[in-house]
């Protein structure tokens, strides 16, 4: 029996020291290295397990020869791209041109005025606009979402692409390969496929794939282009909210989208061909002739994209840049809040210089880890005088924040560590004031459907609990 239990902790040690080392070789934050040393020091076997499937940002190579080779790619096209619409930093205001110069410098997409934008917050109307957009292309049209789901409206979508493709418009579908998983099984691809629409699973899940790559390193960016002229991004996956996950028990996805006439949409368009390349290889290259873009209204606008491999570098920085930017308000809505501190401490600075901060939060999560995680910060954030509401009208799932009625930060990162460091992202940065009001709009809606949460209420919660929230908060860096 000793000889049992000295193997056991002999091995228990071995692993502990193997994994330790391995840790230490690369260069994480270190909230992120201690959990990680604290997983493998209590739970050894399964925790070095899960720290060699989800421990490394690792892609494969051959994914990440093309990333290098299409972000250089990438950076000459988006200056082609924003030629004739650039706006220098310095002409959009004093909150904006930090987050501008910062953005530009690690984005490679500058500042593009041109624009006319159309806030949609009603889920089925904007699956009824997109098929609108659809019939109306001519030449290309990109759809690139984290979830493709059939049930309900959806079909409609679909049924649109296949008209698309008979018409003889090149249709390109990338779907991630985790979240669009039972999607990609089903008998919508092959038809799709059959009608020759070029379909495209970033990142596949398989037991092969995570020999080689991180298995939780997803695609969670929601973009449609139709023709280069006009494009859609924002927080809705292509799902039916009346038919989509109702076993959760959270309610109706609640979910806004941009639609977006000008410049930039020959941009996102690009980013989601460079997508198709790093996972396909060169098949999906685009080399038609591109048509002169035109200026169609007046918004400037940066698109932001983030993600491994294939990014410039994490959203994180221009989130905390936008937040150290605000003087007076700044209202953000996440379905999803587990930050670190790096972005808890600038909302809480934020608050005790005189911002009015308010965080608007779903009630109820699809994570319960991660609504754990969350309600580790409030005691703090209520403190420091950061308004805290949430919704209890579905899972809102909206990812927005505006800084001064000034700026807005619109699209597809949750305000957790997956979004900022490990996903692949779209952040629209938008220096518009006009556009600004109507997503201050459409936020303090969603007040109407919240509670606010009361610092001396939140206090009298059980002792157990707050070890539960503690608990999940370090787990949040491995979320």
């Amino acid at each position: 029996m000793l000889t049992h239990a000295l193997l056991a902790a002999l091995i228990h040690a071995i692993v502990f020291l193997a994994v330790t080392l391995r840790i230490l070789s690369r260069r994480n934050a270190p909230g992120v290295s201690m959990a990680w040393l604290l997983m493998v020091l209590l739970v050894p076997v399964f925790g070095a397990v899960l720290y060699v499937m989800i421990g490394e940002r690792r892609l494969g190579r051959r994914w990440i020869e093309r990333a290098e080779a299409e972000r250089e790619r990438l950076q000459k096209q988006f200056a082609n791209l924003s030629s004739g619409f650039a706006i220098a930093p310095g002409e959009i205001g004093s909150v904006g041109e930090p987050v501008a110069r910062l953005a530009s410098s690690l984005g490679a997409v500058p500042v593009m005025g041109g624009h006319r934008l159309d806030l949609h917050s009603d889920s089925l109307r904007i699956l009824d606009a997109i098929v609108v957009d659809i019939d109306a292309c001519r030449e290309r049209c990109s759809l690139e979402f984290y979830i493709w789901n059939e049930a309900g409206q959806v079909r409609h979508v679909i049924d649109a692409l296949l008209r698309a493709a008979a018409r003889g418009v090149k249709v390109t579908a990338l779907m991630d390969g985790l979240g669009s998983r039972p999607f990609i099984r089903s008998e919508a691809i092959d038809s799709m496929r059959e009608a020759g629409i070029e379909v495209v699973v970033v990142l596949p899940a398989s037991a092969l794939r995570m020999a080689v790559a991180r298995a939780d390193l997803r695609n969670h960016r929601k973009i449609a282009v139709f023709d280069d002229r006009i494009a859609w991004t924002g927080s809705f996956n292509l799902v039916d909210p009346r038919e989509f996950k109702r076993e959760a028990g959270v309610g109706q996805w609640i979910d806004a989208m941009l639609r977006i006439e000008g410049p930039c949409c020959e941009v996102l368009g690009a980013m989601t061909n460079a997508m198709a390349v790093m996972q396909e290889g060169q098949r999906l290259r685009d080399v038609r002739t591109r048509n002169p873009a035109s200026a169609v209204g007046s918004v400037a606008l940066q698109p932001y994209p983030s993600g491994p491999g294939f990014a410039f570098q994490h959203v994180e920085s221009v989130i905390l840049t936008a937040i150290f930017a605000a003087r007076r308000q700044l209202v953000l809505t996440t379905p999803y809040f587990a930050p670190g501190d790096a972005v808890v401490t600038a909302l809480r600075s934020a608050a005790r210089r005189g911002v009015e901060v308010m965080l608007i939060v779903p009630m109820h999560c699809d994570s319960r880890l991660v609504q754990w995680a969350s309600a580790s910060y409030f005691d703090e954030l209520l403190a420091a005088g950061v308004a805290i509401h949430r919704f209890d009208g579905g899972l809102l799932h909206t990812k927005s924040m505006v800084i001064d009625e000034s700026v807005s930060i619109f699209g597809t990162v949750n305000f957790d560590l997956r979004s900022f460091h490990l996903n692949f992202e779209l952040s629209m940065l938008i220096y518009d004031p006009d556009f600004a009001q109507q997503l201050i709009a459409l936020q303090r809606s969603y007040l109407d459907a919240c509670v606010e949460l009361g610092r001396a209420e939140w206090g009298m919660r059980s002792g157990w609990r707050r070890m539960l929230e503690n608990a999940a908060q370090l787990a949040s860096p491995l979320l």
